[in-house]
């Protein structure tokens, strides 16, 4: 039995061994499945990490265009990690200054700070999901931590690979996705 911290390793690893054309196609499928699986209609807010390219992670800027041509009215919010680790949300418009941390993820350094109390959905990043909806992430906790303080918000993750049947590992501070896109698939938990 693979401990969290290997299945982090080796699906990183087949993560970044997708052809750049792979890893194109895999993107349009799961916006498309967004667009087609996910109900817009009633969502004022969503939250939307901001893809690490280096980490070949879901390309969220096409989401978040579709979402902007669905309904320019919807917010689009993006978090900050904090040292204490927790994440601070900004909304993403003119006054948002985004750049890349020293861990090579996009963030805001500047902008309109969000009210978390009014995010609807939220899509979490994630390296690889089960079909369960559980799910590994990057070990830090921010979404976790994060989730909690949103509970009525759906939770969405994005995952460029398959779902695993079942991941063993799952801790009591871990919390499960409402759904999670994957090329192939939308499942719903």
């Amino acid at each position: 039995m693979a401990s969290k911290q290997i299945l982090r390793e080796v699906y990183l690893s087949k993560r970044q061994f997708l052809s750049d054309d792979e890893y194109e196609f895999r993107n349009q499928k799961i916006a498309e499945h967004f667009m087609s699986s996910i109900d817009l209609d009633h969502v004022n807010t969503v939250h939307v990490f901001l893809s690490i390219v280096a980490k070949k992670e879901v390309d969220t800027h096409r989401i978040i265009d579709l979402i902007r041509k669905f309904n320019s009215e919807i917010d689009i919010v993006v978090p900050k990690t904090l040292k204490t680790g927790h994440l601070k949300s900004y909304i993403l418009n003119d006054n948002c200054i985004v750049e890349e941390n020293k861990w090579g993820i996009p963030e805001p350094v500047d902008g309109d700070l969000a009210d978390d109390g009014l995010i609807d959905l939220v899509l979490v990043p994630l390296i690889i999901s089960d079909k369960h909806g559980d799910r590994i992430g990057y070990g830090k906790g921010f979404y976790d931590r994060f989730l909690e303080t949103v509970p009525k918000a759906k939770k969405v993750g994005l995952s460029l690979l398959p779902n695993l049947d079942k991941i063993e590992f799952i801790e009591p501070t871990d919390i499960k996705l409402d759904a999670c896109i994957t090329p192939n698939q939308v499942y719903h938990f």
